[in-house]
């Protein structure tokens, strides 16, 4: 949904960056949920946050209709195959792949954001991707000293890069027609739907291991899935998509900042380097995306996807 106001690229870079800092402590959490499979974690992690989300988006007057979980539906099927595919990503390899294999997504995204969006993809653009993925790629390579190789790993990491990505253009298609709450809880009903068949009638511990197992998964469900994804369903009305991904870049140079804190992994010298080669190309987009705010044109009505 298009907003009525002019366009604010600097508050949309701005909450995207607050979001992939939030980001950024997920792979530390589900490390320290040890006790259950990615599938087990992923649903709790999706129930409790659809729970949370629809409960506030009651209250505040809004109804979950037939036709707003039409329009959810791409999205949530999309996140509910990222979040799976991820976190059993996360059990069976290191961070350090998953995490890189994940910064892919934007080449990827730019592949699409022309044609599906009409985004300019400029050469300075493409050259700060390739720019800031080489900063990742330097911020896990650093880091990951010898980790032991998983195949099955490393495919389910790629195929949540592809999930990833489907559920970032099924949003900013979605959003023309919802509002960011809207779509947040609307996607969250579909996602959870999709994935408590599979971890309720499968063999598959669903206890986390007590009170400290559940406390993680809630801040998982309530931080990253609750107000992460509010803000970047927000920033969709105020910056490109192609620069949103180039954005969510910072989630491994926070990851690794996180893993110091909590998991008490050193920082090097080369990772050091690596996230100031992130952060750098990160602070050109969103100084260029800090222009002269611009009224939006007047739109036609659309119809209903579906």
């Amino acid at each position: 949904m298009t907003p009525a106001g002019a366009k604010r690229p600097l508050a949309g870079s701005l909450a995207v960056l607050l979001a992939v800092t939030i980001w950024g402590g997920v792979a530390v959490v589900a490390k320290l949920v040890d006790d259950v499979d990615g599938l087990t974690l992923g649903f709790h992690r999706l129930w409790i946050g659809a729970l949370a989300t629809v409960a506030v988006f009651v209250a505040r007057g809004g109804r979950v209709t037939r036709r707003l979980l039409w329009l959810c539906l791409p999205g949530g099927l999309a996140f509910a195959l990222d979040i799976v595919l991820f976190f059993s990503a996360l059990k069976d390899t290191t961070v350090a792949n998953a995490t890189v294999i994940g910064a892919l997504q934007p080449a990827l995204l730019l592949l699409v954001v022309g044609r599906l969006f009409g985004e300019k993809v400029t050469p300075s653009a493409i050259g700060l991707t390739l720019t800031a993925i080489l900063g990742v790629v330097v911020v896990m390579y650093a880091s990951s000293g010898t980790p032991v190789w998983s195949l099955r790993g490393d495919m389910l990491a790629l195929g949540a890069l592809f999930a990833w990505t489907w559920y970032f253009v099924a949003s900013k298609q979605v959003r023309r027609h919802l509002t960011a709450f809207e779509f947040l809880a609307g996607m969250m009903i579909v996602a959870t739907l999709a994935v408590a068949p599979l971890a309720l009638l499968t063999n598959h511990r669903l206890e986390p291991g007590g009170v400290e197992g559940w406390a993680w998964i809630s801040l998982l469900a309530l931080g990253s899935g609750g107000v992460g994804h509010l803000l970047v369903s927000w920033a969709h009305d105020h910056i490109d998509l192609s620069v949103m991904s180039l954005l969510t870049l910072a989630v491994p140079v926070v990851a690794v900042i996180s893993a110091a804190v909590f998991l008490g992994e050193a920082i090097t010298a080369l990772q050091v380097t690596g996230m100031a080669i992130v952060l750098a190309a990160l602070a050109v987009v969103v100084l260029r995306t800090n222009g002269p705010a611009v009224e939006p044109a007047p739109e036609e009505p659309v119809a209903a996807v579906g």
